[in-house]
């Protein structure tokens, strides 16, 4: 259950909600979650029909760069409407980050297989911490829980978890630093 509530497509819905809910934008904020939760989500089911994913948490390496890519191109398309609206700088930089934060996992992944999981729940939280409120680091503490659920099931080896949560961090600290500092 844990691996579901926080997979990366429900923490990308949830994360821009809350950034449309601070910055009272929550047209582009809704259209963000959208674009970097439910259609990426849509897109690894299809691949999954196609035969070309074995399953939803997509856990062949061999089968990641396929999905970075495609989420890649959503994210881009996400730009093309969000440049379309009002859309405030915090959300900008959320979604310039999720593609940082693509590249570089796509990258990591030629080596290991890093836990999407808990880079996702890293980058999310430490971003929210720097730039909503300090509050949002107490999250920080729930990573072992979700690195937990990703090693019970099987999906992840503790330096695949490793690599995510070191991955996770250096991607929001230099989203932060390009678009932030």
């Amino acid at each position: 259950i844990i691996s579901e509530v926080f997979a990366p497509w429900v923490l990308n819905i949830g994360f821009f909600l809350v950034l449309g809910m601070y910055t009272s934008s929550w047209v582009p904020g809704v259209i963000a979650a959208v674009g970097t939760g439910l259609v990426p989500m849509a897109l690894i089911l299809t691949l999954m029909k196609m035969g070309r994913v074995g399953d939803h948490h997509v856990t062949s390496r061999k089968q990641r760069s396929l999905v970075y890519a495609g989420i890649i191109i959503c994210v881009v398309a996400l730009i093309v409407v969000l440049w379309m609206l009002e859309t405030p700088r915090l959300i900008w930089v959320g979604v310039f980050s999720a593609l940082i934060f693509l590249g570089v996992f796509g990258l990591v992944t030629v080596k290991i297989k890093a836990s999407v999981h808990v880079g996702l729940w890293m980058c999310l939280i430490i971003f929210l911490g720097l730039t909503v409120s300090p509050r949002w680091f107490v999250g920080v503490a729930f990573t072992p829980v979700t690195a937990w659920a990703r090693i019970r099931i099987k999906h992840h080896t503790m330096p695949e978890i490793l690599a995510g949560v070191v991955t996770g961090a250096v991607v929001t600290a230099a989203s932060y630093l390009i678009f932030l500092a």
